[in-house]
């Protein structure tokens, strides 16, 4: 191999793959970067398995070639270098050559054979998605993912296309998040707008191939995705994207959704964020325990930790139904809450065991394309 490309070039292209490296001890080809020409391209692949990128940059190619190298060696190198405008790189067996500037380097690579092979999209069926749609359905909920693995399912995204909306969904058993939008929203495609609006699809995504998507930026209005056996794959310009599914069966979250409460509290956002932030002082924010005392349209906020001391809040609200009186966990809070784009907050309250639910509040309506679900600590 011979070929000469930007610093820049190939530096943005390590950093959009390595994401997909592995750590792994057991197999080690993982924590390498695959790096071959494809006509006048450079490409750098990377998988772990679960998912794959590949990111294809312009080059001068006058050799083809192809070899594997540690991610991590390349991009140590790259980031000592100071960013001189082009690099050449040259394969010899299993050594590649790099030289920018004053500098040479040359890297011991792997057996090419040995680099797993990232599945290819067929590209039968391609929904066109709008990329901030998307991500924004997605980062709603990322965050409230469960972290074990005592349920796989639940360590992903749930995302569900039916009824002519697309509802992203997330639950660590804890708590719930739920982003629901028009499908005509995120799928602009008509052809597979239509093709899913006959269908009621539903797969699970994970929780690694949802963060990486919500970093990409915004400099491309669309994506192009497929589902195909068990993998989704995802075009953005010149980076490609596959992930493994989730295989399993997501639970029915709507059974736990209450229809009705017995208690709607409204508040604004700003003023219940701050609170919740003053009693992470006593509580820290990992943990700990609030207690909502609601009567007479005031809302009390009371923390108290025998080695640190106490808080107490009061605010005025708009209380309708009955006084109540629950104990939140204040992260759970402040996670679910900060999601919500309205000036005002509805939570509906039906007892101190059930379920709590948020939702945005303006023009005096409920905005119910975001919903956020948390139970009440046990010893309330």
């Amino acid at each position: 191999m011979k070929a000469i490309c930007t610093y820049e070039n190939l530096r943005g292209a390590l950093n959009a793959t390595e994401f997909a490296t592995s750590k792994s001890a057991t197999l080690s080809i993982l924590n390498n970067i695959l790096i071959e020409t494809d006509g006048g391209q450079l490409c750098l692949s990377a998988t772990n398995l679960e998912i794959g990128i590949v990111k294809k940059i312009q080059a001068k190619i006058d050799a083809p070639g192809k070899i594997v190298v540690s991610a991590s060696l390349l991009g140590n190198f790259l980031t000592a270098l100071r960013g001189n405008d082009h690099i050449s790189i040259s394969v010899e067996g299993r050594i590649l050559t790099l030289k920018s500037g004053a500098h040479k380097a040359k890297i011991n690579g792997y057996d090419v054979e040995d680099f797993p092979i990232i599945p290819q999209s067929s590209e039968q069926e391609v929904m066109d998605l709008s990329l901030t749609q998307f991500k924004n359905s997605i980062s709603k909920v990322l965050n409230f993912t469960s972290k074990t693995q005592t349920r796989v399912e639940l360590t992903g995204v749930f995302m569900s296309f039916n009824n002519d909306v697309v509802c992203s969904v997330a639950t660590d058993s804890f708590r719930l998040g739920e982003m629901c939008v028009p499908l005509g929203d995120v799928v602009m495609n008509a052809g597979a707008h239509n093709s899913i609006s006959d269908s009621d699809r539903q797969i699970i995504l994970p929780q690694q191939l949802c963060a990486y998507i919500n970093k990409l930026p915004d400099e491309h209005e669309t994506v192009q995705c497929s589902i195909e056996q068990n993998h989704l794959f995802f075009i953005c310009g010149d980076l490609y994207i596959t992930a493994r599914l989730i295989d399993g069966v997501y639970p029915d979250y709507k059974q736990i959704i209450p229809t009705s409460s017995v208690t709607n509290v409204i508040i604004k956002k700003d003023a219940l964020m701050e609170a919740m932030k003053v009693t992470t002082v006593f509580t820290g924010r990992e943990s700990g325990e609030i207690h909502f005392d609601i009567n007479d349209n005031k809302l009390k906020i009371t923390t108290r930790e025998q080695e640190l001391g106490e808080n107490t809040t009061e605010l005025d609200v708009e209380l309708t139904g009955e006084a109540q009186n629950i104990v939140l966990n204040p992260r759970f809070v402040i996670d679910g809450v900060g999601k919500i784009d309205a000036e005002h907050v509805n939570i509906a309250i039906n007892g101190n065991a059930a379920p709590v639910v948020f939702q945005g509040y303006d023009d005096k309506k409920l905005d119910k394309k975001y919903t956020y679900i948390v139970m009440p600590v046990k010893s309330a």
